[in-house]
């Protein structure tokens, strides 16, 4: 195991880097006008963008990695605009979204996510869609609001007994293992957070919420159709040898893959040509993937194993 974990500090930066810049940090608004519409759902406003046929059922609501915003899934939305309601958002204090009240913890997140699909009148039912640590956004989504969500699809997503990089430890650390304090309740009243706190951080007591969670639901998305795709094409970080890199690898994977458990009624895919963002290098496959959670839905059916 501390083999493992050392070996594990290495790398990662296929969902660390981004894991804490996803709105714990606000970043400067990209150029150009917002594509979409900014929405006010209380003390701030959110970015959104929606695309497709306002009557199809069931909504896609596409929830980027971090450090990404809505413009992560454009090709994704082009690629379904003729024939399914797709509709991707920026978390404040990203893309053109304007910062949010603290502290920034998933549970905010996914809270501001259902105020702004209520106040933009995006209505249920949905299917969602998570890259990275999105993957966890989606899954604590439909834990709080489970008879909206209709299906999944998980895209490289991170697992919540995955090793990060701690902003608070300031060390990398098997995340959930440093959870410590109960985590606040999200609201819409708390100071707008422009700037990052150490003491608003709960992202280790959230993972380790999200892992007793499992533990007592094995599978927590019941029969829902589930898709999960994972990365083939992970680089090498420069310096680690073959041997080293190999169990690295074999270890994200593993997490990766075992997510496909969160429902009982899944597909795994591993795309060999892609790299962790998935949407970008391949996302004929994420558009594909979508549609045949959205047959499975309408017919009923149940997923290709």
């Amino acid at each position: 195991m501390r083999k493992t974990l050392t070996l594990f500090l290495i790398l990662i930066p296929i969902i660390a880097s981004a894991l804490f810049a996803r709105g714990l940090i606000a970043q400067t608004p990209p150029s150009g006008p917002a594509p979409g519409l900014l929405v006010n759902i209380g003390k701030h406003k959110l970015h959104i963008r929606c695309a497709g046929p306002a009557s199809g059922k069931p909504a896609v609501i596409l929830e980027a990695g971090g450090g990404n915003f809505s413009t992560t899934w454009s090709a994704v939305q082009g690629l379904l605009s003729s024939r399914v309601r797709t509709c991707a958002y920026d978390r404040a204090g990203l893309g053109w979204s304007e910062p949010g009240p603290g502290p920034r913890t998933m549970s905010q997140e996914v809270f501001e996510l259902h105020s702004l699909l209520k106040a933009a009148k995006v209505d249920g039912p949905y299917v969602l869609v998570g890259h990275s640590i999105g993957g966890l956004l989606v899954r604590l989504y439909a834990e709080r609001y489970s008879n909206q969500v209709k299906g999944f699809v998980l895209v490289d997503p991170a697992h919540e007994s995955g090793v990060f990089y701690s902003l608070r430890a300031g060390k990398w650390v098997r995340l959930r293992e440093q959870g410590r304090r109960a985590v606040p309740k999200p609201g819409l009243d708390g100071p707008i957070a422009t700037k990052y706190n150490p003491d608003d951080d709960y992202l280790a007591e959230e993972f380790q919420l999200i892992y007793l969670s499992r533990l007592a639901n094995r599978k927590p998305l019941g029969d829902r159709p589930l898709i999960v795709l994972g990365a083939g094409n992970r680089s090498q970080p420069p310096g680690t040898s073959a041997e080293l890199w190999k169990e690295l690898k074999e270890e994200r994977d593993t997490q990766v893959r075992d997510l496909a458990g969160l429902s009982g009624n899944s597909q795994f895919v591993l795309d060999p040509s892609s790299s962790h963002n998935i949407q970008n290098d391949n996302s004929q496959l994420v558009a594909d993937s979508i549609e045949q959670v959205l047959k499975a839905i309408s017919n009923r059916s149940r997923l290709a194993p």
